[in-house]
């Protein structure tokens, strides 16, 4: 008589069956949020996200950043380019900041916006966070280079612009030995140092550090010791004279994007407009603090 299957054999061939069910219906539909899979596979909800939750796990499917009706969609590797389906749930300001990466296909900090900086960050479906120069970047996920065309006889320079690339002939130059080569110094940021200094004198330890602007703009995230045990905030660090409403708000929403309480520390002044924001809106949520 053939051997009869026991239970456990059944229900592992079973949940492998609903597996391979669920990667191919996501390989045919692109894409998808639980709802959508279990209701395509006449499904529970709950059976379904178990399995998703498995197949995340073993790196079969990936999962969105962004959001299609509340929940994240579950996509294969390789349909990174039907994630363009998730444009239409993104806020304004995500859909601007999405429209002009997509143009530009690289834009650095300096080039931003600030509401355009913390859109690009929220991004991450489509935005590579890189650094150019020491500068903080983004650069279109799908960004393919061209193929360079072949260059002959003639030796040629690379003039990276703002927006644009050329690539422009050099002439042939004569050799001197009384020729040297001329180095030029990168700008020290000053900046920065002095917001590690000003943590270091106070025994706070710096858990993370991004330069968004030389000299100018910088995010941490620090660890105070207290009385119930340590605390991590977000530090938004700003070399400017006259802090406004804005940056308070942008500021704000960078510690809320990270679920931390937000120190602001500057160089400036607050204006009026910025300080009766904190005390109606942000008591409890931010400190200002001028070093």
């Amino acid at each position: 008589m053939p051997e009869i299957a026991s239970d456990t054999q059944k229900n592992k061939l079973h949940i492998g069956n609903l597996r391979t069910q669920v990667i191919d219906y996501i390989a045919r539909r692109g894409p998808s949020v639980p709802i959508e899979i279990a209701q395509g596979l006449g499904r529970e909800s709950y059976f379904i996200g178990a399995i998703l939750s498995e197949l995340l796990q073993s790196k079969q499917v990936k999962i969105s950043h962004a959001r299609k009706g509340g929940s994240r969609v579950y996509y294969l590797p390789g349909q990174e380019e039907k994630l363009s389906v998730l444009y239409a749930y993104l806020p304004d300001a995500e859909k601007k900041a999405y429209d002009l990466l997509k143009q530009n296909n690289i834009i650095t900090a300096r080039q931003a916006q600030p509401v355009e900086r913390v859109a690009l960050e929220n991004l991450k479906d489509f935005a590579n966070q890189t650094a150019i120069n020491g500068e903080t970047a983004w650069q279109w996920r799908l960004y393919k280079e061209e193929a360079k065309p072949e260059i002959k006889q003639e030796a040629t320079k690379i003039i990276i612009q703002e927006k644009q690339m050329q690539i422009m002939p050099i002439a042939p130059q004569i050799k001197s030995d009384q020729q040297k080569p001329i180095i030029q110094k990168q700008q020290e940021d000053t900046f920065i140092g002095d917001i590690e200094n000003y943590f270091k004198q106070k025994n706070i330890q710096i858990i993370q550090k991004e330069v968004i602007r030389k000299n100018s703009e910088s995010n941490l995230v620090i660890r105070i010791d207290s009385q119930i045990g340590p605390i991590d905030m977000f530090v938004c660090a700003k070399n400017k004279k006259k802090i406004n409403d804005q940056d308070i708000m942008l500021a704000h929403q960078k510690g809320q994007n990270k679920r931390m309480p937000t120190l602001f520390l500057t160089t400036g002044e607050q204006s009026k407009k910025a300080r009766d924001y904190i005390e109606k809106n942000l008591k409890g949520y931010m400190v200002f603090r001028k070093v």
